[in-house]
This record gives C-alpha cells, sequence and structure tokens, in this order.
C-alpha cells in the first residue's frame, strides 16, 4: 500500500461533482411503513437510480394524533450509523443495513410535555448535531429548540423563533459544513438560518411537488450540483427534488407519505450491483459511512471465493468508457498506469471476505471524490480474475 501523505493527497486533488445518498422516512399508516435509501445523480449516473435498500422501520412509532401539518421526521448520525426518527412526540432510532458498522439501536423514548409545549406541540422536524448531541426540535409555528437526545430530553439550546415569515414548518436539517440549520415548510420554500432564527441565505424554492413538502436535506459532500451550488432535497409523496434549479430531475423514493428525509454518506455507484464470474457475485461496499472523523470506514469486499487474493484499487479519475479487460465481471473504471492510483493486496477469509481501513479521523468534509474498485480472483474466468463495480467516495459533513 502506498504511503498515508501520498493518500491524502489523492483525496485533496479531486474534483467535485455531485451528490450521494438520501434515506427517506414513510411511516404507517399513511406511508409504506419503510425507510428508503435512493442515490442521487453522480459523475458515473447522471439520471435517477431505483431505490434501493427498503426496509421495514424497526420499531414503528404509533401516530401522534391531530396537528397542523404531519408530525414527525428523521435524521442522520454519520458517526454511528444511526438513523433517527420521530413521530411528532417519540424518538428512536435504527442502523442503516448498508454499513455493517453502527450504534445500537435506541428505543423509543418520549419528548418531555414542557418541550412540546415550547415549540407549540408536535415535532414537525428533527435534526441532530452530533459532535455536540445537540438534537433540535421545531414545531410548525417556527420556533425551535435543542435538547439532548436521551429520554427526559434536557433542553441544551433555548427556544428561539425564526426573524422571518413562513408558511407552517414541516421539516428541519442541520447543516454541519457550515453550522447553519434549514427548514421546509408546506409549500416547499427552504430556509437556511443561523441558531437564534436570522437568515443565512435567501429562501429556495418552492418547485411544484406531489403533495406537502414533508422534509428538507442538505447535500453533505459540499460538492456542487448541475446549478453550481449544494444541492438541497425535498420530498413530498413518491419523490424528492433538489430545489436549487429549475432544471432539476425528481428522484423517485419508494415512499407513499413521507415525513422524513436525511443525507446518507453511503458511496454513489456506477450499477446497483457487482458482475458475476461463474457462481460469485461479490458485494463491494464500504464498512462505515464516509463522514469526516468516521473513523471505522474502509473498502468492503464479500461474497468472493474464500482464501483468494484480491486487489483493492482506488484513484481521483473516474474511466467512463468502463472497457472489459477479461471476460466476465465488470468493466475496468480506473485507468491501469495511473501515477495516482492506490492499491491494497489482501487474502479473503473463509467467508470470502476482504477489507482495507481507511480512517477519515483527520479528514475534512469536501474532499474527494476518488473511484475504488476491487481485482478479485475469479477460476471461472480465463484470466483468473474479474472486477467489481465503481463507487464514488468522498468525505462528507456528518
Amino acid at each position: 500500500m502506498r504511503s498515508l501523505p501520498l493518500t491524502l493527497a489523492l483525496f485533496a486533488c479531486s474534483a467535485p461533482l455531485f451528490a450521494q445518498h438520501l434515506v427517506c422516512y414513510d411511516p404507517a399508516p399513511g406511508g409504506t411503513g419503510t425507510m428508503t435509501e435512493v442515490q442521487l445523480p453522480s459523475i458515473m449516473v447522471f439520471g435517477p437510480v431505483p431505490p434501493a435498500p427498503i426496509y421495514p422501520i424497526a420499531l414503528p412509532l404509533p401516530p401522534f394524533g391531530v396537528a397542523l401539518v404531519p408530525p414527525g421526521d428523521a435524521t442522520y448520525n454519520g458517526l454511528t450509523n444511526q438513523i433517527w426518527y420521530c413521530n411528532g412526540n417519540i424518538l428512536a432510532s435504527m442502523p442503516s443495513p448498508s454499513f455493517p458498522l453502527a450504534g445500537p439501536a435506541i428505543p423509543p423514548f418520549v419528548i418531555a410535555p414542557a418541550v412540546l409545549a415550547a415549540i407549540g406541540g408536535a415535532v414537525t422536524g428533527i435534526a441532530l448535531n452530533p459532535i455536540a448531541n445537540v438534537m433540535f426540535l421545531c414545531g410548525p409555528a417556527g420556533l425551535i429548540l435543542g435538547v439532548t437526545p436521551v429520554p427526559g430530553t434536557p433542553v441544551v439550546v433555548p427556544p428561539f423563533g425564526l426573524a422571518f415569515p413562513t408558511g407552517p414548518l414541516t421539516g428541519l436539517d442541520y447543516d454541519s459544513i457550515t453550522g447553519t440549520l434549514l427548514a421546509v415548510d408546506a409549500p416547499g420554500m427552504v430556509y437556511q438560518f443561523a441558531l437564534g432564527g436570522f437568515p443565512v441565505a435567501p429562501p429556495v424554492g418552492p418547485m411544484i411537488l406531489p403533495g406537502i413538502a414533508g422534509d428538507v436535506a442538505i447535500d453533505k459532500t459540499a460538492m456542487p450540483n448541475a446549478a453550481g451550488v449544494r444541492g438541497i432535497y425535498v420530498i413530498a409523496g413518491p419523490l424528492a427534488i433538489d430545489v436549487t434549479f429549475a432544471a432539476a430531475l425528481p428522484m423517485p423514493t419508494a415512499t407513499a407519505f413521507p415525513t422524513g428525509l436525511a443525507f446518507l454518506p453511503r458511496p454513489a455507484k456506477n450499477q446497483p450491483t457487482s458482475c458475476n464470474c461463474g457462481a460469485f457475485i461479490p458485494r463491494w461496499s464500504v464498512r462505515a459511512p464516509m463522514a469526516s472523523g468516521q473513523g471505522g470506514f474502509g473498502l468492503l469486499l464479500g461474497n468472493a471465493p474464500p482464501f483468494t487474493p484480491t486487489l483493492m484499487a482506488f484513484d481521483n479519475i473516474y474511466n467512463p468508457a468502463l472497457p472489459v479487460i477479461n471476460f466476465s465481471g465488470c468493466g475496468l473504471g480506473l485507468f491501469l498506469g495511473s501515477p495516482t492510483i492506490q492499491t491494497f493486496f489482501a487474502f479473503t477469509d473463509g467467508l470470502g471476505n476482504a477489507g482495507w481501513g481507511l480512517p477519515l479521523n483527520f479528514l475534512p468534509p469536501g474532499i474527494g471524490p476518488v473511484y475504488a474498485q476491487a481485482f478479485w480472483t475469479c477460476a471461472a474466468d480465463p484470466t483468473g480474475f474479474a472486477l467489481t463495480e465503481v463507487q464514488q467516495i468522498v468525505v462528507t459533513g456528518h
């Protein structure tokens, strides 16, 4: 393996482009009772990608009852791989199955009645600052406060109102890159503001949505979208859309009545799954979210032949031609002979797994992207090897 300084230089020299994933919260009875993960446009796939995976909410929360707008929300902790979700008066968390490393699921607990009273009733938006362990809560009237997300929900950021008019708020997000909050109202207008409620940017939107806006999430890669700014996504009904530019393509989310949306630091891929060689279809993934400060991050190959060599490689240059250099497996998404390519040689274990640790403890958000691919031993191919699909990796905010 090459040196750590070269690894850092490889990440730092890359040109930014486009976002990664969202996780959508669609609770029953109005919704499907599932979480859905959605890949957003990337340099590898510009258009919509079918949502996957889709999985049940670990511990469904009961409906809150009557409220001005649909209560509840979701947010994500990229340091612990925990999806937080809320029904309006109860908080809970579960891990995303896209990463094997995760903190424990947190059983549901009730938000203190005094907290609900301070925001004017049901919670319609939650947003987490994982470094400070502060969960921001908002109600439809635009009152916001911060609590420690534990039973009793002690208040650590006093309530404040917004210094500008809005419609009823339906969602909230925290941007760890700028230290600001974003809120969306029922028509889909997005507001970005500092603690205390003062705006830091002009309102964005609304777009034509297939229903009431359920939530908002900002792209935490810090990479620009096609309009040259960071994407800001609003979800409604079965779609999420980037409200920062009028030509944005709606993203299918496989949701019905979503009340939560969060940025998920999961690598984008050039295709949903890997390619077979003989009887094997490997899994090419990562160990943990690619969030800044995530010490557990690394590349992960699974379901390959046991006790065989594999070569993991990444570079800051993507080869969109994807030439097939053998007889099976996927096309080559890197350039052989590139002076900046880095490789790691390993043997799979008895279950066909191999990994390469790449801790992100000291890398800030916005570093990347780099493109990672694995060469794995396959006796069914005349050349003796095959390739996985390609992953696009960017260090993101939390």
